[in-house]
Parts: structure tokens; C-alpha cells; sequence
């Protein structure tokens, strides 16, 4: 079933200000999704329900969520639940492993967008 996208006009501006607040690490990762060089079109902080995903890709239903030190285990364990109810899949990835190594990062990502064709066949 498609998703229907809809937003409301302050869930657009405030989209609009985390994408152009964004830290170079998650910039970085942007230069990865973005352009369908994964294979997939993503989305920068796109609004489901009360939250915004750092970068969501409809066709596969998979969020990419960069972690950093300020998130709360219990807070992103509520929003991973609301948006599994959804089937949204999240992929967290901690701002030290992009620093370190953003080739592996792609690689991650990657192997997951590649599970997830397959498994829809």
C-alpha cells in the first residue's frame, strides 16, 4: 500500500529548519543517501506522526537515524515502537562510527537497502 504523505504547514517549516541546522556529520550522511546513490530516494527530516526521521526512504519503509550522545534510550524506545507499529524500520547509527569510518557506514546501509529488496522479492 502507498504511503499517503501529508504534513502540516508547521511540520514543513519545522522540517525545514532541523534540514538547514544540520551538523556536518549528518550532512555527511546526507551526501550519502541523497541523489538515489543508494538505489532508493531518501528524505531529509521527514515527519511521521509526532517525530522527524533524519532520513527516511518511503519505497522500503526504512528510517536512518543518527545517534548521538544527547538521545535518551527510553525516549527513542518509544518513538522505535511507534514507527514499528507503522512497519518503519530503523537503522541507528552512532555519530562515532560515522566519524570514524563513513565508507562503512554506506556499506551498512547499503546491506540493509539489499535485505530489504530482497526480502520484498
Amino acid at each position: 500500500m502507498a504511503e499517503k504523505f501529508t504534513r502540516t504547514p508547521e511540520q514543513t517549516r519545522r522540517a525545514r529548519a532541523l534540514r538547514q541546522s544540520a551538523s556536518k556529520t549528518e550532512q555527511k550522511v546526507w551526501l550519502l543517501l541523497s541523489r538515489k546513490q543508494m538505489g532508493v530516494s531518501f528524505r531529509r527530516q521527514h515527519p511521521v506522526g509526532p517525530y522527524f526521521l533524519d532520513y527516511y526512504c518511503p519505497a522500503l519503509k526504512l528510517a536512518v537515524e543518527v545517534d548521538g550522545d544527547w538521545h535518551d534510550a527510553e525516549h527513542d524506545a518509544r518513538r522505535d515502537a511507534f514507527l514499528a507499529e507503522r512497519e518503519i524500520t530503523v537503522l541507528r547509527i552512532p555519530v562515532s562510527y560515522i566519524d570514524e569510518s563513513l565508507e562503512s557506514v554506506g556499506e551498512q546501509i547499503r546491506g540493509e537497502i539489499e535485505r530489504m529488496l530482497r526480502r520484498r522479492g
